[in-house]
């Protein structure tokens, strides 16, 4: 493994070729959210909305990599296969142990009861299949904001990255309102403020892997995995602690994942080429 320093766009134009990803992103979502937002449609059609939203990042990835360019598909979206069982399995198991926490501590405080096991074995079943059906819907999401961006605004640094992405997706993610029943206004303050802790986890298994299917694979996890331990086992209602518990315990994933990779692993020359210039990471050939 050597050090190679980027090159590509400036500092500026990189800025302003990120910020119109941003842009893109969240137009195309509330553009295509219309019908769902304002029950133009049954809500039966929800369902079939929200993975076409979820597609929104890739699109506006696209379109930003087609104007500009700067390497091949692969190296740009970081759509490598090296590593990816591995470190999906760690993000995997961290979704799990963070879950399963939540639940334990529930469960033990008395603050959730546990669900009838015939109801969590019936729910044991779909796992699997919910898990594989939620990572392909979450390709669009994780190659647009861990695979397009994380290498094309690899210069700003992990933290910086992750949490402006993570305030953006926050964002993004506002027309799922529309789809929110009977939640008052300050549970769905901490809804949305619980997706900000995803953003530093799934970006340090992209930045660690070298691989956007690491976060994709995790993203699957969390809406599956994550729902099946903290909603299908316990009979789950809102609980600050519970989430706050979380939220610290996904931040302190992030941080031992990246204990030891201050910089972004990149997959081919190419890839480094394409990255800001005046940025340091660690090429490997794939």
């Amino acid at each position: 493994m050597t050090t190679v320093r980027a090159r590509g766009s400036t500092t500026g134009s990189n800025f302003i070729e990120v910020a119109w990803f941003f842009a893109i992103s969240i137009a195309l979502c509330f553009a295509l959210s219309v019908p769902m937002v304002f029950r133009l449609v049954s809500t039966d059609f929800n369902n079939l909305i929200v993975p076409i939203l979820q597609t929104t990042p890739l699109l506006a990835a696209i379109i930003m990599w087609l104007a500009r360019r700067p390497g091949t598909f692969r190296d740009i979206f970081a759509t490598g296969w090296r590593g990816t069982p591995e470190w999906a399995g760690i993000g995997i198991g961290l979704i799990a142990a963070i879950a399963a926490v939540q639940a334990c501590i529930a469960l033990a405080w008395g603050i959730w009861p546990l669900n009838p096991f015939d109801q969590i074995l019936a729910a044991t079943v779909w796992v699997v299949p919910v898990f594989l059906l939620q990572s392909v819907f979450a390709i669009g999401e994780e190659f647009g904001w861990r695979g397009w961006l994380a290498t094309r605004a690899a210069a700003w640094g992990f933290w910086p990255l992750a949490l402006v992405s993570g305030v953006v997706w926050i964002v993004w993610h506002l027309p799922v309102i529309a789809v929110i029943e009977d939640r008052s206004p300050w549970n769905i303050v901490v809804y949305f403020a619980g997706m900000l802790p995803w953003a530093p986890l799934l970006l340090a298994l992209r930045w660690r892997s070298g691989s956007v299917w690491p976060a994709v694979f995790t993203h699957g996890a969390i809406n599956s995995v994550r729902v099946y331990l903290l909603q299908s086992v316990p009979d789950a209602t809102e609980h600050l602690l519970i989430e706050v518990i979380g939220w610290v315990l996904t931040f302190v994933a992030a941080l031992w994942l990246m204990r030891t990779s201050p910089a972004p692993v990149v997959r081919s020359a190419a890839a480094a080429r394409a990255l800001p210039r005046g940025r340091k990471v660690k090429s490997c050939q794939a």
